[in-house]
């Protein structure tokens, strides 16, 4: 099936009429026979289209058409009016009213095709931009928010050196740093261009050491913030990942936060776990929590808003929303939620990888 026409007419002799010229598009019809049906139509199904008679008794075509307007998930349905009135008045409503277009009864039965594929072509291509625009946001916060966790590690290093007041000394000791740092920038940029080429390729990766990895580039804030981190890692735990997006998209991002939010002195914890399903990673803080109201839209990235942290540290708000667009595409799952002492836990589950995938490693 190709989308979903709803087909409003309170006459079902002009429904039938209707859906038996729309059948060969291949798409499924659905039915009301009165203005309020339709909305209720709308509220259980998904719709691509909806073709509108104008004259219903209770709630004409026009008022169902603004109604239908006034919700902000329907705003964008094509909607066309089927109607006998044909005065240049009766279309301005109809236009006004929120009408797509408008076709006249009787109606050609091509005419009818021709618009309809023209109109769901259009949603098509509106669809896919708001797609494209949701990914051009997600790219743009691993630009602001990913590069600049690296910046950010170059930066306080070499402030810290300016401060021994030996910098040339200093710099040369923390020269693995920078360097660090550096090539992490370097690995971001690359998978930033894959990500445009195709999809991520997963393949067997050491959890171990992509936190160690994290902890050593994220070392001068968890320094600045006197925080000390415990990492309970028995033993090496290995995940189906993308390394450079679980590093720095998935990791970077949650142990950002935890530091971003943890009060100076604070402790985060770092453990894994697995069972005969799954690998459990948790990162643990003991820091301000998540407001309650921000629970249920951590993950949505039209509503992700930013929060400063206990230092003033700024966030964008795209963060978690990517964390999850990562974990999804790895086959794993992410959960935030506050902890009855205190701070808030970070839990990724990824599934559990078969022997022979690990001793591709």
């Amino acid at each position: 099936m190709n989308g979903t026409i709803l087909i409003v007419d309170d006459i079902p002799l002009n429904i039938q009429l209707a859906a038996q010229h729309l059948k060969s598009l291949n798409h499924r019809l659905i039915y009301a026979t009165s203005g309020e049906m339709a909305i209720q139509q709308l509220k259980k199904h998904p719709v691509d289209l909806i073709l509108l008679d104008v004259m219903m008794p209770e709630l004409d075509g026009y008022d169902c058409c603004r109604r239908i307007r006034s919700y902000p998930e329907w705003k964008d349905i094509p909607v066309i009016f089927l109607t006998a009135k044909n005065e240049v008045k009766d279309i301005i409503t109809g236009f006004e009213a929120g009408g797509s277009d408008y076709i006249t009864k009787p109606f050609y039965g091509q005419e009818l095709l021709a618009r309809v594929k023209t109109h769901l072509e259009l949603k098509q291509h509106r669809d896919l931009l708001a797609r494209r625009e949701v990914q051009l946001k997600e790219m743009l916060h691993i630009l602001s928010h990913d590069l600049r966790n690296s910046l950010s590690g170059v930066t306080m290093t070499m402030d810290l050196a300016e401060l021994e007041g030996k910098p040339l000394d200093l710099y040369r000791s923390k020269l693995s740093d920078l360097s660090a740092n550096g090539l992490n920038l370097l690995d971001l940029v690359r998978t930033m261009m894959l990500l445009e080429e195709k999809p991520l390729q997963l393949v067997p990766v050491l959890l171990n050491e992509c936190i160690k990895h994290c902890l050593h580039l994220l070392n001068p804030r968890i320094e600045a913030k006197e925080i000390r981190v415990v990492t309970d890692l028995d033993y090496d735990f290995v995940v189906l990942a993308e390394e450079v997006s679980l590093i720095n998209s998935v990791l970077m991002n949650l142990l950002t936060n935890a530091i971003k939010f943890s009060h100076k002195g604070g402790v985060i914890t770092v453990s894994a776990s697995e069972d005969e399903e799954s690998t459990c990673l948790r990162i643990i803080d003991e820091g301000t929590g998540i407001p309650e109201a921000m629970i249920p839209h951590l993950f949505n990235v039209e509503k992700g808003k930013s929060m400063k942290g206990t230092g003033g540290e700024k966030g964008s708000g795209f963060g978690l929303p990517l964390v999850k667009k990562f974990m999804t595409a790895y086959g794993g799952t992410i959960e935030m939620a506050n902890r009855e002492e205190g701070g808030a836990e970070s839990k990724l589950t990824f599934p559990l990888l078969h022997e022979e995938a690990e001793e591709e490693l």
